[in-house]
């Protein structure tokens, strides 16, 4: 039940956006130029609304997925850290039990 109420709301957001789309084809320039309204130094060709709003999307997506990675440095580096810890501490067992049925249990588990 959970899943067709999912695809039904992806279905009528989907439609939405589409006719939101449609809506907003008119042509528009983007101008980057605060100075000049009339003839911009810096603008984009006429390009419809939607494509405008659209390329805002991916870029905040791109910015926030980036944001997001960046943020998640110091986690990434602590796994790292913790991983090659357990390694030594594995291989200083290994070594400190010699040749028993325990190593290769934990080589079972390392796997």
């Amino acid at each position: 039940m959970r899943k067709l109420l999912a695809y039904f709301l992806f279905f009528v957001f989907g439609l939405l956006l589409v006719v939101f789309f449609v809506a907003n084809r008119q042509m528009v320039r983007i101008s980057l130029d605060p100075t000049s309204l009339e003839n911009p130094a810096l603008a984009t060709p006429a390009i419809p609304l939607w494509a405008a709003l659209i390329a805002c999307l991916i870029v905040g997506f791109l910015l926030g997925a980036f944001g997001m990675w960046l943020s998640a440095g110091s986690l990434r580096r602590k796994a790292k850290d913790r991983k090659r810890e357990i390694r030594r501490l594995e291989d200083e067992l290994t070594l400190a039990v010699g040749d028993t049925p325990k190593k290769s249990r934990l080589l079972a588990l390392r796997r």
